[in-house]
């Protein structure tokens, strides 16, 4: 099985460190979400992006394994209305065909066993037209992020995800993100 982060350490996913080196709001905007979007954060862990894109949006689902990164993200999303949280696997996403504007990814894509299922299964519940924002640690040593072995670079990302059309792409230093949309 992939590397899956520990509920035990999710205060480190909200961490000021983190804040710096992968700003949230930046990431946000990178998106160019509009505001009557259905989102879903697929592997949302504490929220860190689903609750201040829950500002920019209609609707954020927030999708994760883990019952215990999930009561976090509503704990910390101080009783926003417009997020709704499922506890899922990302290989068995229990979601209505065309449902999600947007699907955002971030940071876990590379925890995922069966990689080409799950983007099957995402271009199965997005809309026509949909976007899918994929963030996630570059295959290179960073201060953060998973062991490099585990982790995709982003040339590998778009080849997964060939069956969608490449918006845009950044590279930073501790992170990548690539906007995709699906033709």
């Amino acid at each position: 099985m992939a590397h899956r982060f520990p509920s035990a350490e999710r205060d480190r996913l909200k961490d000021e460190r983190r804040r710096v080196i992968q700003p949230a709001e930046r990431i946000i905007d990178h998106m160019s979400p509009h505001f009557n979007e259905i989102c879903m954060d697929l592997g949302s862990g504490t929220g860190y992006i689903a609750i201040p894109l829950s500002l920019r949006v209609s609707k954020v689902i927030a999708l994760d394994a883990q019952r215990d990164m999930l009561k976090t993200l509503l704990d910390d999303a101080g009783g926003k209305n417009n997020i709704e949280t499922v506890v899922a696997e990302a290989s068995h996403i229990p979601l209505v065909d065309s449902s999600f504007d947007r699907i955002v990814l971030t940071n876990v894509l590379h925890e995922i066993d069966d990689i080409d299922y799950v983007v099957d299964d995402i271009r199965r519940i997005l809309k026509p037209g949909g976007h899918v924002s994929l963030i996630d640690f570059p295959k290179r040593p960073t201060s953060m992020g998973p062991p490099v072995r585990e982790r995709l670079d982003i040339e590998e990302v778009i080849t997964i995800f060939d069956k969608f059309h490449v918006v845009n792409r950044w590279e930073f230093t501790e992170y990548y993100q690539v906007e995709f949309k699906k033709s």
